[in-house]
């Protein structure tokens, strides 16, 4: 064969092979697999599974599929998934898998039998979170006190409580400024950063409530129009997620919530929502996903936005903010809703929670 004629015949063939290989890679990456016995490519759907911590297995309608921090193509349809590691409790929850789609499993697994690490030892009062969730505040033998709660690389909390200041004045309760940067303890408004201590007024409660109120309100104008007006007439108790994407609120009033107030993102919650909302119910608005889901009342959110709990007859709750995956985290002593081991004195002793 001549060279010219051979270059013209490479050339040709690289002309039908590129696009052709090109085109194969991309209906990879889209999910398509080869469905041998009929001797043709099906699209799939992909399970993207996760797990705090990783190395939990996947069970995919009761049977084995591979570990977590995975992707797998699984053909369109509804599974039951459970996600499950020695000395944690199990996940699971139904999933419906669309072709092409990226659908995500992501699991907090908690412990079956959390530990407990003392943050004090000499006792403590009138603990209280501060807006952010990031620190609590408690008063001990007229000294004022703040612990960190931010976690270490090993999920625990290591750090020890930090003095902020003496407490001076009388006081029945700690409240955080909105900022969380600021502590009322009666008359004495103490700063965390310096500690400097000055006299606190009504004028001062007063703006913190406005301040509060305009913080707020323009939360409330990132909504949906439709949803500021129903949750302006038909609700109460709005409280917004540490990251600001969903709120958690109580119905006062019958209402329902139009479909589609937001265009549907792909590989959004499959869980059953509820959007006709009933007086005195609590539900979860997504303001991403534009879907809502009805939950039991009494819960607060957890710092991950992901997570609420609450603390019900001696024990700590959590529950994913779909109303999936209830779990126990804690079973004993408590005050103030805070962990506690009671000692000999009047004043029980507070104790961190391990989740990890």
């Amino acid at each position: 064969m001549r060279p010219v004629t051979l270059r013209i015949l490479l050339f040709i063939t690289s002309l039908i092979l590129v696009p052709s290989l090109t085109y194969l890679v991309i209906l990879f990456a889209r999910g398509y697999r080869p469905d041998l016995p009929n001797k043709t490519i099906q699209p799939t759907g992909l399970l993207v599974a996760n797990s705090v911590p990783d190395g939990a297995q996947i069970y995919v309608d009761g049977q084995l599929l591979s570990a977590t921090n995975t992707t797998a193509n699984l053909s369109p349809g509804t599974y039951n998934f459970e996600i499950k590691k020695v000395g944690f409790q199990p996940w699971s929850k139904t999933l419906a898998l669309q072709a092409e789609i990226v659908t995500r499993a992501s699991a907090t697994l908690f412990p079956s039998v959390p530990s407990l690490k003392a943050i004090t030892s000499s006792g403590a009062s009138h603990p209280v979170l501060s807006p952010d969730g990031t620190k609590v505040a408690f008063a001990q033998t007229g000294k004022l006190y703040t612990l960190d709660l931010t976690e270490s690389p090993l999920g625990l909390i290591s750090r020890d409580p930090r003095y902020i200041s003496s407490l001076k004045s009388q006081f029945s309760s700690l409240a955080w400024s909105p900022d969380s940067r600021q502590i009322l303890a009666g008359n004495s408004l103490i700063d965390i950063s310096d500690s400097k201590s000055s006299s606190a007024s009504s004028i001062l409660i007063s703006s913190w409530k406005a301040r509060r109120k305009t913080l707020d309100n323009q939360r409330f104008l990132t909504l949906p129009e439709t949803m500021q007006d129903i949750l302006a007439t038909s609700a109460a108790d709005l409280v917004w997620s540490p990251k600001e994407t969903k709120l958690l609120y109580t119905a006062t009033a019958s209402a329902i919530i139009p479909d589609n107030l937001k265009k549907p993102l792909p590989g959004s919650s499959t869980q059953t929502q509820n959007r006709h909302l009933v007086p005195s119910n609590s539900y979860v608005y997504d303001l991403e996903e534009d879907r809502n889901f009805q939950i039991d009342s009494g819960y607060s959110w957890f710092p991950d936005s992901y997570h609420l709990f609450k603390t019900e007859n001696n024990q700590i709750i959590i529950i994913e903010y779909d109303n999936q995956n209830q779990t126990v985290v804690y079973d004993g002593p408590m005050a103030q809703d805070f962990a506690v081991n009671p000692t000999l004195s009047s004043v029980p002793n507070l104790y961190a929670v391990s989740l990890r």
